[in-house]
């Protein structure tokens, strides 16, 4: 699906999502067995934070096999998350890689607030590269977020896609009480 198509897509099962009309998402027997012969097709690559509030299928009223996710706290793209990106948009032809922040993210607050220990501080320490001196909690959500997008472009594969006009990368915003997604102008 060219990358405009599936931008589309995303935003029309935003709009279906905040309506709060019935997720129109198939989940059933005959599609797992189908994606089961056929393989997976997804129409658009979503990385975001890991956060139980953020439940991307239902976001985007999409069904298995449309979305291909890629979760950790704080949405921080490292080598692993890169390399993911690459099979999605290299062996599954998805055109559309979007980097999904969300409002209250917890990596964020503790970054801003200086905190994180342990394991955490490898995820603090990613966020706090993104953020600079950023105080605000939601502009540095953003800033975060679009980091997290310019990050990818680390891969060679990813830019010759772009380069090639077969990959667009987005970041964009979840609200986690409205129920809004705001893509972001911004192309990586």
């Amino acid at each position: 699906m060219h990358y405009l198509e599936a931008l589309n897509k995303l935003k029309e099962g935003s709009k279906l999502y905040l309506k709060c009309q019935s997720n129109p998402s198939i989940f059933h027997q005959e599609l797992r067995e189908e994606l089961k012969n056929k393989g997976q097709k997804p129409y658009a690559t979503i990385i975001t934070c890991s956060d139980s509030r953020v439940p991307v299928q239902h976001i985007f009223s999409a069904s298995m096999g449309e979305l291909f996710i890629i979760r950790n706290a704080g949405n921080v793209i490292g080598d692993f998350e890169i390399g993911s990106a690459e099979y999605a948009s290299e062996h599954l032809g998805v055109e559309l890689i979007v980097v999904l922040g969300h409002t209250h993210c917890g990596a964020v607050d503790a970054t801003v607030r200086n905190e994180g220990h342990s394991y955490i501080k490898s995820i603090t320490e990613k966020v706090a590269e993104a953020i600079g001196d950023e105080k605000n909690q939601r502009k540095a959500e953003v800033l975060n977020a679009r980091y997290s997008a310019k990050c990818l472009k680390k891969s060679k594969i990813l830019n010759e896609l772009i380069n090639q006009d077969k990959l667009k990368i987005i970041s964009a915003m979840y609200d986690i009480e409205s129920g809004e997604v705001i893509f972001d102008d911004i192309e990586y």
